[in-house]
């Protein structure tokens, strides 16, 4: 129910209460006054015929003051008169029944009353006690309660019927002031804060002028300044997100420059062998020791030569690139397979096996160079942790898994990509810091401590994690999980 109808309804409530409270009052009111008026008019011809009928019975006897009084019901419609003799002697109606309190009344030479409920509606019989020579008697008037019922129904109606008339107005009036006052501002203020919840912070209120100072207008006003203060936060809030998301793409694409600056050694040596090619096979050219078909076949080798240091090259800048995140289905087994390839000429150096295992049809939804990029920084740190000949082992599967504390989520299925080398393995003491920003076991100018957590916010913001486990003397594998097909996007929204 609404707020309108029910202080509608509490007041109306509490205005039948006390105006039918004030009517019972009223009517109970009205039914004593008709029981005392028609006692006082009882009383009243009482004490009249009590004069006459007793001068009578002096003068003319009995039977001349009793045919009086029987005369007198001819006058009378309403009442009856008859005479009793309060000592039970002759003449005198049985008494059986008579209210001995009410005797002891009359007999003391006062006035009394009874009510008889038979016959129905019931009458009311009033006593004027007369006192004939050494004998009590009195005169009984009786009247019947119908008519008194009749003018107590007829109250009780009229009652109900202005009862029902005042309720109804204070209704209607109650109905529009509580929608004027009440109604329309609640609403306008619910309005306001629909409003607010589908973020349109821009939205106020405007309450009129005369109602100003009460509590609704106060509550409005309130409301208008936390949307005024909402507005300024939230803008407050989009430019440092928008600010720090440009400063996490800056970060992000300084670890990919510095990655290229580690990989530009080992991509000069991988360069050297096809520009000796090109040279050895230009110089017989020129210098005419290349004659007939040898020509030819000089400058095809040249031309693969070439397009084999473009490919190199073009790898290597790709990687290098700024651009915007894009997802879409990528083959892992391609992912890796160009990541390790620009890994390969480091890993020559230093006598080092880059094994991949990877299953054909293992796909993820994902920015693949952002991908590329993590795991071009997990091979590389799997390089450097190891100082003699070994193999580093990247190969991925289906898995099912629970999202660790500071990801959160049920069990689901993830795409987990394992970069596992044959290093000195890692400290238990450090395993806690390997992915907070700028922790770094490097000597001063061996490394920003940025790789593992730049890589770390990568995977997160595909809706998955790095895991890691370590084993001194044996080596650490580094285990990356990417949800799987569509479930990417749900995952990191």
């Amino acid at each position: 129910m609404r707020l309108a109808r029910k202080f509608t309804l509490a007041l109306v409530l509490l205005a039948v209460a006390v105006i039918a409270a004030l009517q019972v009052i009223q009517v109970r009111r009205e039914l004593e006054r008709s029981a005392l008026d028609m006692q006082h008019d009882h009383r009243l011809l009482g004490h009249t015929l009590a004069g006459t009928i007793g001068k009578a019975w002096q003068l003319a006897g009995e039977r001349e003051a009793l045919n009086l009084l029987n005369q007198s019901n001819n006058y009378q419609e309403q009442v009856h008169l008859r005479w009793v003799w309060l000592d039970g002697g002759p003449g005198t109606p049985s008494l059986a029944g008579f209210p001995p309190r009410l005797m002891a009344t009359l007999r003391q030479g006062k006035d009394g009353s009874m009510v008889d409920p038979d016959p129905a509606p019931g009458l009311l019989h009033s006593y004027t006690p007369v006192k004939i020579g050494p004998r009590f008697g009195a005169i009984e008037i009786t009247e019947s309660l119908g008519e008194e019922r009749q003018h107590v129904f007829v109250t009780v109606v009229g009652t109900i019927v202005a009862t029902g008339t005042i309720t109804f107005a204070f209704l209607i009036v109650a109905m529009a002031m509580g929608r004027r006052l009440v109604g329309e501002p609640v609403d306008q203020l619910v309005q306001l804060a629909d409003r607010f919840g589908h973020g349109d912070l821009s939205a106020r209120v405007r309450l009129p002028p005369q109602r100003r100072g009460d509590e609704l207008t106060t509550l409005a006003n309130a409301m208008n300044r936390m949307g005024e203060q909402l507005e300024e936060t939230r803008s407050r809030l989009s430019s440092e997100t928008a600010a720090r998301l440009s400063a996490v793409e800056h970060l992000r694409h300084a670890d990919r420059l510095t990655t290229v600056g580690k990989l530009a050694s080992g991509v000069a040596h991988e360069l050297g062998t096809p520009l000796n090619v090109v040279m050895g096979r230009a110089k017989m050219i020129s210098s005419g020791e290349a004659e007939g078909e040898e020509v030819g076949e000089s400058a095809r080798i040249i031309g693969q030569q070439a397009q084999h240091m473009t490919r190199i090259i073009r790898q290597l800048l790709d990687f290098a690139r700024r651009r915007a995140p894009h997802r879409a289905p990528e083959d892992v087994r391609e992912l890796v397979s160009r990541s390790l390839s620009l890994l390969r000429p480091m890993a020559a150096k230093k006598s080092i096996s880059l094994v991949e295992d990877i299953p054909s049809g293992v796909t993820v939804e994902a920015d693949g160079g952002q991908v590329q990029q993590v795991l071009t920084n997990l091979v590389m740190n799997a390089l450097q942790a190891m100082n003699q000949p070994g193999t580093v082992r990247v190969h991925a599967a289906h898995a099912r898994a629970t999202p660790p504390q500071d990801v959160g989520g049920p069990e689901g299925s993830y795409v987990r990509v394992d970069v596992e080398d044959e290093g000195s393995g890692i400290p238990s003491d450090v395993l806690a810091h390997v992915f907070e920003p700028f922790f770094t076991t490097k000597d001063v100018g061996e490394g920003t401590g940025l790789g593992l957590s730049v890589s770390y916010g990568l995977v997160r913001d595909h809706g998955g994690w790095i895991a890691v486990r370590s084993e001194l003397g044996r080596g650490s594998c580094f285990s990356i999980y990417l949800p799987s097909g569509g479930d990417t996007c749900q995952a990191a929204s």
